[in-house]
């Protein structure tokens, strides 16, 4: 049986403003919230970056399950790369593994 797990961060989509350094997000519990702050010389990379962050994470968690689905096997290659992605969203989530 899959459990889901509720996430613990403010759920996406999150925005860059028009002012282009805050990271705003919505949260159903207390509507709009400032998620992050840029600033320095790459503002705008790092604001597009963070704002990206929760469809990522999803992605990768999608990826994830689809090819232990085709791994079934055992691939090396493959297996290398779950290991990679399982601990990439470990360090997201702050999960351990």
């Amino acid at each position: 049986m899959e459990t889901i797990m509720q996430e613990k961060h403010t759920p996406g989509p999150w925005a860059v403003t028009h002012h282009g350094e805050w990271i705003i997000g919505r949260s159903p519990d207390i509507g709009e919230c400032l998620v992050a702050k840029t600033d320095g010389p790459e503002w705008r990379e790092n604001a597009r970056l963070i704002a990206a962050a929760p469809e990522l994470l999803d992605l990768l968690k999608i990826a994830v399950a689809r090819v232990e689905i085709a791994n079934a096997e055992g691939n090396d290659i493959l297996s290398a790369w779950l290991t990679d992605a399982q601990n990439a969203i470990a360090k997201a989530t702050g999960e351990t593994l």
